[in-house]
């Protein structure tokens, strides 16, 4: 939990491309972050106090615990290795399933429920029916988000949906959305897909007029 302020205490699991390229937005917004590395990674212990200055390096343990918004920013095969019971904040779904790369483990999950495996948000979600889980910062790649982010209100600014059924959830993170420099879409938990490899919105450089209006969620 951030006791230092008004602000969300970010949760970063994975220090990667993406999940550097988020803790800088996050940092630059004025968010306080904490950040959890997988074991095998001794390296950060060094490289992320040049990498991400303000974040601290903590256990998964203290992240689960203490993150007000935990970003899952890892490959997605690491998801099967990994026990979000427990986890206190919003769950943001950051993943991305890459076959050609990660091959049939590329859903990182032991889907036992009727959703599709290519949907990982609805498998995630049904193997933690207790957490609250939104699909997000998937669909953009990390050199865009570091390059396009804008300030409030600024023309031409750039869109990152948040899919999920949680309205709390998905306004928190639609906010942290917002004040890391994007134009926050809130969707449904069923239009998820549409921000995964093969989606119509992933990759592709959207501006809020260019959402239909069909498939918004009721917006704040």
């Amino acid at each position: 939990m951030n006791t230092t302020g008004d602000k969300d205490l970010i949760g970063l699991l994975g220090a990667g491309k993406l999940g550097t390229a988020i803790g800088r937005l996050a940092a630059e917004a004025g968010f306080p972050l904490a950040v959890s590395v997988r074991p095998g990674n001794p390296l950060y212990d060094l490289t992320l106090p040049t990498l991400l200055p303000t974040a601290r390096l903590v256990s998964f343990e203290e992240l689960t615990r203490t993150a007000d918004i935990l970003i899952l920013a890892l490959p997605r095969p690491a998801l099967a290795s990994i026990d979000l019971t427990g986890v206190r904040g919003v769950v943001v779904d950051a993943t991305n399933a890459w076959e050609a790369t990660d091959g049939a483990a590329a859903n990182g999950i032991s889907n036992t429920s009727a959703a599709p495996a290519r949907h990982t948000t609805a498998a995630l979600q049904a193997r933690y029916p207790e957490l609250a889980i939104v699909k997000s910062l998937n669909h953009a790649g990390y050199t865009e988000l570091a390059a396009e982010a804008r300030p409030h209100g600024a023309p031409a600014r750039r869109t990152v949906a948040v899919a999920g059924d949680d309205a709390a959830a998905r306004s928190r993170v639609a906010a942290f959305i917002d004040a890391i420099g994007f134009d926050p879409v809130e969707l449904a938990a069923e239009h998820a897909p549409l921000l995964e490899p093969g989606g119509v919105a992933f990759g592709q450089r959207l501006e809020l007029s260019d959402w239909p209006v069909d498939i918004l969620a009721a917006q704040n």
